[in-house]
């Protein structure tokens, strides 16, 4: 079973450049200020032994840029959150796949910070993802170990001073749709007002070893910090649930981490 994304981009007008040139950058396209979104979706299958095809990603493109022209365009001025917008898209596009592949999932990209995601296979659940940033030091060292042993394994994280990051946090929660209130999964502030509570303000321009309790015994690898973010999290978000925990250590590093 092979997985294959495609993405568009788009302005959300209807006063937007209607030919297609650069369709990397967005379209429709315009220079009014105005929302700039991003659809991706996602479908599973199996390759077709000649073409090699999941799925063709021009019928994929075409089914999301008609949905964005041929709905969300024209009715921009009555869709409220971005949660509503989604749903209509999943609607038109149950209503208009017709490749053998199936659709695993679609988002709904406010920003590269903020996004909504709908699974197919669970439809009745939708999720928001946030990003938010903390600036720590930490130093990697396992006090069974002897020093050398440390240097050995962590090298230069196990400077005695520390070292320090700029962590990117992404934090995931869900709602099924019929507890939505005003089609929200949660209210944005009160999200955000959490997770500067509960992680930010508490990890922020802080030493993880020397400052934070929960790292006095266990060591605070970025893999110890998503599992701690996630046990300070769980249970805060009253009946909108917490599903996933991803901490970027560097954009190259990051650790993912589900309650299980």
């Amino acid at each position: 079973m092979i997985k294959l994304s495609r993405e568009i981009r788009f302005a959300l007008t209807q006063d937007g450049d209607p030919t297609i040139t650069n369709s990397w950058a967005g379209w429709p396209r315009t220079n009014r200020i105005v929302p700039q979104l991003m659809l991706r979706a996602v479908v599973r299958g199996t390759p077709e032994p000649d073409t090699g095809y999941v799925c063709n990603v021009k019928v994929l493109d075409d089914l999301l840029r008609e949905i964005v022209v041929g709905s969300l365009i024209p009715d921009a001025d009555s869709i409220q959150t971005g949660e509503s917008m989604l749903q209509t898209v999943v609607k038109l596009a149950k209503q208009n796949w017709q490749s053998h592949a199936a659709i695993e999932n679609i988002s709904l990209h406010l920003s590269p910070y903020l996004y909504y995601t709908v699974s197919l296979e669970t439809e009745s659940m939708v999720s928001l993802t946030q990003q938010f940033e903390f600036s720590a030091a930490h130093r990697l060292h396992c006090e069974k170990f002897s020093d050398e042993q440390n240097r050995e394994l962590f090298g230069k994280c196990n400077n005695p001073e520390g070292h320090g990051h700029n962590y990117v946090l992404e934090v995931t929660v869900a709602s099924e749709k019929e507890k939505m209130t005003n089609n929200q999964v949660i209210a944005l502030h009160e999200f955000e007002s959490i997770v500067k509570r509960e992680i930010v303000d508490r990890l922020d321009h802080k030493h993880l070893n020397r400052d934070i309790d929960y790292f006095a015994n266990v060591n605070p690898s970025v893999e110890n910090i998503a599992v701690a973010i996630w046990d300070w999290l769980k249970g805060k978000f009253g009946d909108t649930q917490l599903t996933n925990v991803k901490v970027y250590e560097t954009p190259k590093t990051w650790a993912e981490y589900s309650g299980v």
